[in-house]
Parts: structure tokens; sequence; C-alpha cells
């Protein structure tokens, strides 16, 4: 944790044990300004993402890809003045950010880290409207930004949101007596809402779909071209994409990487059948979302590939993937 906003102290007293409305310090989510007056026109060629459907009231959920339709992030991308601001995981940040700086050069357009400007917090749970305006924001639609002093509210979901705050706001809330939680407890909420980040054992493994982004509204077909749409839109409109996300649970102590393998039983063997995007785990609550076969059913037993094995049962996702 590299942050001057959170200190360690601050940082090891964040609880997993909370009740209720909650805001969680994340340090390890980044952002990035991108400015420059070709900006937007830019990152329409580079994600999945429409830029002409952003304002000042909404955001995007969007991915970044290479030529081959493999992501290099997901990321969450708003306004601030005449700059967009782009929030994502550590390592898929540092991921996409080298590849926008390496062919931004050709265009109008600059890149700079947050890190020294603002902070990223989670929040969420039971009757979080009330601490919501406890922070002096209005509650956003899902999908719409709420602003204040400065700060950027995303509802990501009915009760799920990022706050992006200028720093010297991040130092004062940490100084306030708030529901505090740890990062664990809002990647918890992540995962059961079927959202999900890239880290670096995934990052250029993925196509959009396998993670369900199609089902978020994080890819446009509408839109023109850009990095990776060939591949994207074959899968929408020919087929052949053959595994999506889903929801895992399991009574357990583990707490797998990235990658770490699902196993499938077939007969008396078992097979590797996907693998763990993330994980979080809370009084031995093991949550994962991963990457399995689009034909697999609540029916089929599958275990995490691990020295204690713990069998995983599925979760129905929130949201429909046809």
């Amino acid at each position: 944790m590299h942050t001057s906003w959170l200190t360690a102290e601050q940082y090891s007293s964040l609880s997993s044990q909370v009740q209720g409305a909650f805001i969680a310090p994340l340090p390890a989510f980044e952002s990035l300004l991108i400015g420059g007056v070709d900006n937007r026109k830019y990152l329409q060629g580079q994600t999945t993402c429409d830029l002409d459907q952003l304002t000042n009231d909404n955001f995007l959920h969007g991915a970044h890809c290479d030529a081959k339709g493999k992501m290099w992030s997901q990321f969450y991308l708003a306004t601030i003045d005449e700059q967009l601001i782009s929030i994502a995981f550590r390592d898929e940040m540092a991921a996409s950010s080298a590849q926008w700086k390496k062919f931004g050069v050709f265009s109008k357009v600059s890149f700079s880290s947050g890190q020294q400007q603002y902070a990223v917090f989670g929040l969420g749970g039971d009757n979080i409207a009330t601490l919501i305006s406890e922070l002096g924001f209005a509650v956003p639609p899902i999908g719409s930004v709420s602003r204040y002093n400065g700060a950027l509210l995303l509802a990501l979901a009915e009760g799920h949101f990022l706050l992006l705050a200028p720093l010297d706001t991040a130092k004062q809330l940490m100084a306030q007596p708030l529901p505090f939680a740890a990062p664990n407890v809002w990647l918890a909420q992540h995962i059961r809402y079927g959202y999900s980040y890239l880290e670096q054992p995934l990052i250029g493994a993925l196509v959009p779909q396998m993670l369900n982004l199609q089902a978020i509204d994080a890819i446009s077909f509408t839109k023109g071209c850009y990095i990776g749409q060939e591949t994207v839109a074959r899968l929408k409109y020919r087929g052949g994409n053959k595994r999506a996300a889903y929801i895992l649970q399991a009574n357990s102590a583990d707490l797998p990487a990235a990658g770490t393998d699902i196993e499938i039983q077939l007969g008396e063997n078992w097979r590797r059948s996907g693998q763990v995007v993330n994980a979080a785990n809370i009084n031995n609550q093991l949550w994962l979302i991963a990457v399995l076969p689009n034909d697999i059913t609540p029916a089929d037993s599958l275990r995490l590939s691990s020295d204690s094995a713990p069998a995983l049962s599925i979760v129905p996702l929130p949201y429909s993937l046809n």
C-alpha cells in the first residue's frame, strides 16, 4: 500500500465485521486523467464503450482490448471538467495506461496518474442512502454520477457505489467516525453483483464476453471501430464464445489467487474446467467470480484446485446472459 491519504494504522484498523451501510477505502484501485482536445476521439477508437454517450451526469463501464480482442483492462470512465478520468484496479490500469500512452503520441491527448490527486472508496450495505446523504451527495440512479465538493459518486448497481474523492477530502473522511470497512467487504459485494476486474495473471487472457461485459452494458455494438472490435462483434453475431463468468461460493478459509484452477467432476475424475478471476473471503465465507464453460449447471460438482479442495456452489447471477 502506497498512498498519501490512508495510513498503515488506519488500514490495519479496518474490519470485515460490519453491519449495514459501509465505506471501504480501496487503495488498490487507481485513476488516470485523460486530457487533450482529442481525448474522446482517441478513447472511442480504443475501448468497447461509446464515448458519444458520456455526459457529466453519467459514467461508462468499458473494456480496453488488444488487436485479438483480449482485455488489457475493464474500467469506469467519467468526466472531470474538460478531462476524462478512468478508474480501475491497479494491475489493469498499469497495462492500459502503458498501451494508451504508447499510441497516444499520434493524437492530441495527454495522460497523467490520478494517484496524487484522487482516492477511491467503495460504498454499499443496507441503508446506504442515509450514509450517502451524510456525505453530502444525492443518491444517483444506476449508471449515473452524483457530484459534491469535487468528488464523484458512481452508482454501479443497486446499493453498490464507487467514490472518487480529492485527496484532501479523502483525508478528512478518514478522520471522521464513519462506518469504515475493509476492502474485501466491498470486493465481496462486487463479486455478488457479478462484477469483476483484471488482476495481473489474467491481463491479456480474456475477451470481454468471458466476463459478461455484454450483459452489464460495458460493450457498445453500434459504435464505430475500435481495437479488438472484430473479435468482440464476431462472438456476438456469429457465436463461438463458450465461456462466461459465474459467481461461486464455498465454506472455506482459502483465498485463491487470480488464475487458480476450478475443477469439475467427470465420473470418478476431476478435470480443469475454469479459473478464478477475483476472490474475497469474509469469516470463512469464500466468494469467487470465475470463468467457466457457459453450459455449466448447478448440478455440476465443482471444487477449487487447492490443498483443501473445497466444494463450490454456483450462485445465480443478478442479470441475464441472454
